[in-house]
């Protein structure tokens, strides 16, 4: 019993009365295509015919891997116009691809710098939420001496007392911590240290599990504005994000239009120039296009590829 498969187009080139009645019957009533023609290459050599499905099949895979980098819909259809201009039509193929990738590599790096952006002003956003919520002022965050540091970060409660003896044993004077807001089992602290000693004060405060938490530069005057100056770039970011987005839907949706109508010509081409070399010049043909609704059995297949050229796709 045949597993049904509503998106699997067939297209064929056959020589035979038998086989092209065999083949039309296959496909959906309504949606399969027939039409007479000859096989003709206007005398171009074996080997000048053999270059030629090179190079298209070439292009065939081209134009399949950019469809894929643009996350596009195959919709397969039957080709228009009788037979390709290869030359013009090469050109024009190559020319459109280069294009297509353009246009879509320039606005898909937009997107990509944009969003980058964006999420670096959410994570300048949440850092300096953070540090509004330490309960240090903006000039105690500061150091205008060169030659002094000041560190930032969270103790677990538990070790807070402890904490403060080691740095107030080990470096007396020299150095000051202190304890701002709590938050859940810590609390935020401030160690101020010479520059020669604000190391070594680090390391003792790792000892007790200290998490250091780096200040973020801000123009603003304090924390608050620095965070509504963040809020309104990346709101104004996110703005350009979305319309860039809706460029990039337009262009994906032209080029699926345009790449789908160029790579059934090229395999319809491609086709013709393999039924040449199999069925010989001149011979008068059938190309049949049939949307199938079921999977063909392997016997079938194997019959219609020894009488012609058959291709079989998914598409929507």
């Amino acid at each position: 019993m045949s597993t049904p498969a509503k998106n699997i187009v067939l297209r064929a080139i056959l020589a035979d009365d038998a086989s092209v009645k065999m083949a039309t019957a296959l496909g959906t009533p309504g949606k399969t295509e027939s039409k007479r023609i000859a096989l003709t290459s206007e005398q171009l050599t074996t080997e000048q015919i053999v270059g030629r499905i090179k190079e298209l099949s070439k292009l065939r895979d081209e134009i399949v891997q950019v469809m894929r980098q643009f996350n596009l819909t195959r919709e397969a259809g039957p080709s228009v116009g009788d037979q390709l201009d290869y030359d013009s039509e090469l050109e024009s193929a190559k020319r459109e691809l280069d294009e297509a990738r353009n246009q879509y590599q320039e606005v898909q790096g937009r997107i990509d710098k944009i969003q980058r952006q964006i999420d670096d002003s959410k994570k300048r956003i949440a850092a300096l939420t953070e540090i509004s919520q330490t309960g240090f002022a903006t000039d105690q965050l500061e150091s205008e001496a060169e030659d002094f540091r000041r560190v930032l970060g969270r103790l677990p409660a538990k070790k807070l007392e402890a904490a403060q003896k080691a740095v107030q044993s080990q470096f007396k004077d020299q150095a000051i911590l202190a304890v701002g807001n709590k938050k859940q089992d810590s609390f935020y602290v401030l160690v101020a240290a010479p520059k020669d000693k604000s190391s070594q004060a680090l390391q003792t405060l790792l000892l007790y599990d200290f998490t250091p938490i780096q200040i973020p530069e801000y123009k603003s005057q304090d924390v608050k504005s620095g965070i509504q100056t963040e809020e309104e770039k990346a709101k104004a970011l996110a703005k350009e994000l979305d319309e860039l987005k809706l460029q990039l839907d337009d262009l994906r949706k032209t080029a699926g239009l345009t790449l789908n109508q160029r790579l059934d010509k090229v395999v319809d081409a491609l086709m013709m120039f393999r039924g040449i070399l199999k069925l010989g010049e001149g011979t008068q043909a059938s190309r049949i296009y049939a949307r199938l609704e079921r999977v063909l059995p392997a016997e079938i297949v194997n019959n219609l590829s020894r009488r012609g050229i058959i291709e079989l796709e998914s598409s929507s």
